[in-house]
């Protein structure tokens, strides 16, 4: 199968068993807590990451936080997958920008190029594109 279909089989077998949590009335009291739970698996993923853990366990621990994330839209009643669209056209347009501000700059791309200049960069896509 493949990559594509496998992470559309994987979203839509999440969203299956969220729904059958709620079903069962397992599920979140308010976004806040699902918020939280974001943070937390934040702070798990930069332990593990820390700790040198193998990376199954770190792959572990950030599939737990993309499962809070999809968790979020479900409850703030969001089309995942539209959701999902968005943020895919939203980091394109600002990545071509980035790119072409790169060109802007002379370069070819941004190997080798400190993260803060790129930092920069991001920032005027996001401007130029907002």
């Amino acid at each position: 199968m493949a990559n594509k279909e496998l992470l559309g089989t994987s979203l839509h077998d999440l969203m299956t068993l969220e729904k059958e949590a709620r079903a069962f009335g397992f599920e979140w009291p308010d976004a806040n807590t699902i918020i939280e739970q974001a943070q937390s698996e934040c702070a798990e993923i930069r332990e593990a990451i820390h700790a040198q853990e193998s990376i199954e366990r770190i792959q572990e621990e950030v599939g737990d936080l993309l499962h809070t994330a999809i968790s979020l839209c479900m409850f703030l009643k969001l089309d995942v997958k539209q959701t999902m669209a968005v943020i895919v056209k939203k980091f394109g347009t600002r990545l071509a920008m980035v790119k072409q501000l790169t060109e802007e700059q002379g370069l070819d791309s941004l190997k080798g190029r400190s993260y803060p200049f790129m930092l920069e960069l991001w920032q005027e896509a996001k401007k130029r594109t907002e």
